[in-house]
């Protein structure tokens, strides 16, 4: 009976979550581990394939499309299949654990008011170059955003399902997607917060991000949306000095 009770218990632990999971040339096997890890504490689970075909067994609930459009785009057309009032992204390459879900989405309803959790990468092992342009990209960002950001662009974090839609227009469809939705809320005085989570390895191929190209496009993003949404009431006035 306490063993009955137990996994009742569990399998509710995540109720009111969609986890979102973009994917392109990942291991399928790793991702339906993690699918069923996560369905077993009580989450609806999206798998999104980002236009590579992938070979998935039934069971896992997957939308898919072609050609390759991007890993925002994945996101942001999982996002229109959710029904629940919250929505958390992990990686698809296996470096977040179900645990840290499960950690976050705890800590994300002890947090009055809080509009999105962000998983803080504290072990993050990476190459020198991206580990400046990282730091360089969490500076710019802060100043223009008038709060200071620990990890602009991790890949794990829980938000709100509505007020992610508002912003689903001027989000990044590629790898920028986080920085654009964290300088959209931020600017606009949302409330967010840092969860520090461990990040494993890769466990298969290599990271699709590149340095220079999508770090050209996050500086844009940074720029266009902090500026923009900061200028907005400013705006508002002048056109209606203009009477437009």
């Amino acid at each position: 009976m306490d063993e009955l009770i137990l996994r009742t218990k569990s399998f509710s632990e995540l109720a009111g979550l969609t986890v979102v999971i973009p994917c392109f040339r990942e291991d399928e096997n790793l991702v339906t581990q993690t699918y069923t890890e996560l369905t077993l504490l009580g989450a609806e689970v999206i798998v999104v394939d980002d236009g590579d075909n992938m070979d998935f067994i039934d069971e896992v609930n997957v939308i898919s499309y072609r050609p390759h459009m991007g890993y925002g785009f994945a996101i942001k057309f999982g996002m229109r299949s959710v029904k629940t009032p919250y929505i958390m992204t992990i990686d698809g390459d296996g470096q977040h654990k179900a645990s840290d879900v499960e950690k976050m989405y705890q800590v994300f309803k002890l947090i009055e008011d809080c509009s999105m959790l962000v998983g803080s990468r504290w072990n993050l092992k990476e190459k020198p170059l991206r580990w400046i342009g990282r730091k360089c990209l969490n500076f710019l960002a802060s100043c223009i955003a008038g709060h200071y950001l620990v990890d602009l662009n991790s890949g794990m974090r829980m938000f709100r399902t509505d007020l992610a839609r508002g912003y689903n227009a001027i989000l990044c469809d590629t790898f920028s997607f986080t920085t654009s939705l964290t300088m959209s809320m931020v600017t606009d005085g949302h409330k967010i917060a840092y969860f520090p989570i461990d990040v494993k390895p890769r466990a298969k191929g290599k990271s699709h991000v590149r340095v220079v190209q999508d770090g050209i496009v996050t500086v844009y993003y940074i720029l266009w949306i902090g500026i923009a949404l900061r200028t907005r009431k400013l705006r508002e006035w002048i056109r209606s000095l203009l009477g437009r």
